[in-house]
Order: C-alpha cells, then structure tokens, then sequence
C-alpha cells in the first residue's frame, strides 16, 4: 500500500491553515511551527529539492528542506509532493 500525504489543518497558532498547501512565494515566515488536528507538530520551509509527498526530511536553520536517509524527525506531508523553491508544511515524524 503506497503512503500519501493526509490533508490536515491548523489547529494553534493559527487556527484553519490548510497544512496541505505548497506555493512558490511564501505565505509565512519560514520555521513557523503549529500544531494540527492531527496532533503534530508542523513547520513551514522550503524545498532545497524535490520532494516526494511523504518523505523522511531534515530543515536546515534556515527553513530550507531535504531528503534525509536516516529519521531526521520531519515528514513532507503534501498531496503529489514538492519542487525545488516550494515552500510547504512538513510535520513532525513521531509525536
């Protein structure tokens, strides 16, 4: 059975954030971190590669994002994945 990234959604600091979404311009500060309805922590960076939409991540001090082969303790969670220079939600691996 193939992973795929769930739809979930901000529940504090900023209640309704739709954590599935990707851009090419920010919509938030980098390393801004919420807690979704799914009980994880979440934090907005950018992809420094392509990203599938569940893989195991690390974000650098700088926001940015990159495939890690170990468990970094960040997941992409973003329906069909990312590009290099999109910004998105990662959520935390374990809770």
């Amino acid at each position: 059975m193939a992973s795929t990234a769930a739809t979930v959604f901000a529940t504090i600091p900023t209640v309704g954030i739709d954590l599935d979404d990707k851009s090419s311009t920010p919509a938030f500060a980098v390393n801004l971190r919420v807690y979704g309805n799914d009980g994880r922590n979440h934090i907005y960076a950018r992809a420094s590669e392509a990203l599938s939409s569940t893989e195991t991540i690390k974000i650098g001090t700088n926001g940015s994002a990159s495939s890690d082969s170990g468990s970094a303790g960040w997941t992409t969670n973003t329906t069909g994945g990312v590009t290099a220079g999109q910004y998105f939600w990662a959520k935390r691996t374990a809770l």
